[in-house]
């Protein structure tokens, strides 16, 4: 089982070129088409109008030009590197910046999009993108950190498992990436409030279907103690060297800071290696 059809998120920011590069690897070991992305959003015409910009403004225009400086870069690597790809520029209003990326993801395996740098310009606006798109696309997504990512292809994969619908989906999404890995990591957090089979352990199932698959595989059960579930995944991936964490996301495309997961916003905000993620 491969992914044969890969979307990245293209943009100016510092973190784009090694965002790229992870992408090209993927797409190398897969033998998949890479569609790069741009989304050229402005604010609505409204807006604009009350700043004095015109639709032919000089911003605009240099909008435009970087979305396409940017597409061309992208294919000239991918063209380096021997990866067939396609482009896309999306020229939108900001408000419909992730409707229309969510549409376009529909028709991809898999998405590759940003962890938005809260030290950088825009990064409200690619934080509600990248969440929105994962929640409405109906299609896997992995965030690539601002930070990098430590090793692509993965190697060793961290599952945060709960038994939950979310995991789940996000375990069998992962497939294709688990079965090249060299070893993948069940991590049950609270056990003891994890639903199971009779006469098995939480997570113990699981093991038993991955490695039908070919996975080589461990569980390993916490009990949470005093801190967050988020701060025990944080510290497994630490102590294991883990560089791809996989895991189900919990929220609704709509009102964001109300209804967003709170492992799952912890997570996006703080990850410290790519996470791979399901709706």
């Amino acid at each position: 089982m491969r992914f044969k059809n890969i979307l990245v998120y293209l943009d100016q920011g510092e973190s784009n070129e090694e965002r790229v590069g992870s992408a090209l690897a993927i797409a190398k070991a897969h033998d998949a088409t890479l569609t790069g992305v741009v989304v050229d959003a402005l604010p609505s015409s409204g807006i604009l109008q009350k700043l004095g910009v015109s639709g032919n403004d000089a911003v605009v225009e240099k909008a435009r030009a970087d979305a396409q400086s940017t597409i061309d870069e992208f294919r000239k690597r991918a063209e380096t590197a021997g990866i067939a790809t396609e482009t896309s520029i999306i020229e939108c209003d900001e408000g419909k910046a992730s409707e229309k990326l969510s549409r376009l993801a529909r028709v991809h395996d898999l998405s590759i999009l940003r962890q938005a740098n809260p030290d950088r310009d825009h990064a409200a606006f690619v934080a509600v993108l990248s969440e929105q798109v994962m929640f409405s696309s109906g299609r896997p997504v992995i965030f690539m950190p601002y930070v990098g990512a430590k090793r692509v292809p993965f190697s060793n994969g961290l599952i945060a498992w709960d038994g939950s619908r979310a995991a789940t989906r996000a375990v069998h999404d992962s497939l294709p990436l688990l079965e090249t890995m060299e070893e993948a990591l069940i991590l049950v957090v609270d056990p003891e409030n994890i639903e199971h089979y009779q006469k098995t352990k939480p997570g113990e199932k699981l093991s038993r279907h991955l490695t039908a698959h070919g996975i080589s595989n461990t569980v390993k059960r916490v009990p949470r103690g005093d801190i967050s579930t988020s701060s025990v995944i944080m510290n497994e991936l630490a102590n294991t060297g883990a560089d791809l964490l996989i895991m189900g996301a919990y929220g609704t495309p709509k009102l964001r800071e109300v209804i967003l997961g709170g492992v799952t916003r912890t997570v996006l905000e703080s990850m410290i290696v790519p996470v791979f993620m399901s709706h």
